[in-house]
């Protein structure tokens, strides 16, 4: 083991495994009529029930064990006092500073930034001469600013049309501009080094179109003025701020302005109760902490290779893709901090979809397929927009699939339901397996307080400190991502070959096939 002081623990972790396969979860509350209390937890604007995971009071006791052997109070501590915790490039991860309310007007860089982009965005929606934002980002540039955008939809204060673009397949900026007047749209390109390739190859089609005005928001402002973005509209965010953490900073510019005046202030006061609950919870009540051990114990103790994150409320349909890029980009790592290759399994794959939709396209898997994988359901226990029988209908959803992966149904009782209902024996037997469920199969039901600003905030801000809280348990470093770079590379030594230069030299016999096809066409 890399970390030898968590050699304990794990085997403990791996014992208790043992012990609970002999359980299922029905016997677990068969045998502790308070495990449901018990294993429900509290964070700001949230509840979160773990009753229905394959744990228990001693499971708990052995990753709490696991924390402690991997000083995940010393790295949270850490983290909030802004030392370096990003132990290959050298740096702090500081995206909850840009949580911290300030007054307004007050002398710190974050608070002056915040200011000049509500003083902009009231200058844009009320100036009467734009009638679209068109967005341009790409990976954490481009995926917060548009859940937050479909996610508060409720709270967009101007009739501007927001569009956003992130490909670089030509269809996606094409669609972005279609049926808009140049002469009267922003342009927002969002780039943390201004260097992506995609965004600024978005971005020159774009500003050939001829928009009104063109505003930026990146960690390099130099270049985005040299770019021709005018000083005045380039908003700054800093190195310390990761691409995937950064929709509290500008990069979320495009937000201020479409939603209503204090609604991106209320999205960071609700993250930074959420940062106030990690920093200070003790890990036994601390639900970002816990959330984290579990998905550790799902992915060693009990094998499972991916979950599924599944909101069942329509404004949070893209939580799935945002939580994706967040946790496999932070976590998808082979190595430790120290460069030592993991025994143990760091990240499972995260995806999923809104519910009830996925109902009706992948909850067949959930329910009797092979693999067993955890999901995690959220709903919105506030109050919702449309009839309120649409409200039952989607709780009832939640719950009775929550239910239903716990509890399955036997071959036994698949047979008795068909002959009660007038079925034949012989029938009932041949068909019993395939009506057959084996449940025991893992889940997290969490409830927002509301779909309200404050709401969101905190939700993506326990996404991240889970994230964070994984890390430490497995020996990451979940704040840099060079597997996204090695395809970049290659990809700029492939892209001349693709414009008529030669290719190299060097080239495996299908990459050079395929360049010589696609040049063909």
């Amino acid at each position: 083991m890399p970390f030898a002081a968590t050699k304990q623990a794990w085997d403990q972790i791996e014992r208790e495994a043992a012990r609970l396969a002999k359980s299922s979860l029905l016997d677990l509350f068969q045998s502790d009529p308070a495990r449901a209390g018990a294993l429900t937890f509290a964070a700001p604007h949230l509840i979160a029930d773990f009753s229905k995971q394959r744990i228990d009071a001693a499971a708990l006791s052995a990753l709490a064990e696991l924390a402690r052997t991997a000083e995940f109070e010393g790295w949270r501590a850490k983290l909030f006092a802004g030392d370096i915790v990003n132990t290959t490039e050298g740096r702090a991860a500081m995206h909850w500073k840009l949580r911290i309310q300030g007054p307004p007007g007050g002398d710190n860089e974050v608070t002056r930034v915040l200011d000049r982009m509500h003083a902009f965005a009231h200058e844009i929606s009320e100036s009467g001469e734009y009638d679209a934002i068109v967005h341009l980002g790409i990976g954490g540039s481009d995926l917060g600013p548009r859940l937050l955008i479909d996610a508060l939809k409720p709270y967009r204060r101007s009739k501007l049309a927001v569009r956003f673009a992130s490909n670089v397949d030509g269809a996606d900026v094409a669609d972005a501009v279609e049926g808009l007047d140049p002469e009267r749209t922003l342009l927002i390109v969002a780039s943390k080094t201004f260097t992506t390739q995609e965004t600024l190859a978005n971005a020159a089609f774009v500003r050939a179109w001829g928009p009104k005005r063109i505003a930026a928001a990146t960690a390099a402002p130099a270049k985005a003025v040299a770019w021709g973005v005018s000083d005045q509209d380039v908003f700054p965010f800093w190195d310390w701020v990761g691409g995937r953490y950064s929709l509290w900073s500008s990069v979320s510019l495009v937000c201020e302005i479409a939603l209503q005046h204090g609604v991106f202030f209320k999205l960071l006061e609700g993250a930074e109760e959420m940062d106030n609950h990690f920093r200070e919870a003790p890990f036994a009540e601390n639900v970002p902490a816990l959330s984290a051990a579990i998905q550790t114990w799902n992915r060693n103790a009990l094998g499972c290779g991916s979950y599924a994150l599944i909101p069942y409320a329509e404004r949070l349909r893209l939580l799935p893709a945002w939580a994706q890029q967040l946790e496999m980009e932070s976590n998808g790592k082979r190595v430790t901090r120290k460069g030592e290759v993991l025994d143990r399994l760091a990240c499972a794959v995260t995806w999923g979809a809104a519910g009830t939709n996925a109902q009706h396209s992948f909850f067949q898997l959930l329910h009797q397929g092979v693999d067993e994988i955890p999901v995690e359901f959220i709903v919105n226990a506030g109050a919702h927009e449309g009839p309120p029988s649409h409200r039952a209908m989607m709780h009832a959803n939640a719950l009775a699939q929550a239910r239903a992966l716990m509890v399955g149904k036997s071959a036994a009782q698949a047979r008795a339901e068909m002959i009660a209902q007038g079925m034949s024996e012989p029938e009932a037997a041949r068909l019993a397996p395939h009506r057959t469920f084996p449940g025991n199969r893992p889940s997290t039901l969490m409830a927002l307080d509301g779909l309200r600003p404050e709401a969101l905030g905190a939700l993506l801000a326990f996404y991240e400190h889970r994230t964070f809280a994984q890390a430490v348990f497995m020996g990451v470093n979940p704040f840099d991502q060079w597997g996204v770079e090695l395809g970049k590379e290659m990809a700029n030594q492939l892209l001349p070959p693709l414009q008529g230069a030669s290719a190299p030299a060097d080239l495996d016999a299908s990459t050079a096939a395929w360049l010589a096809r696609l040049r063909e066409r």
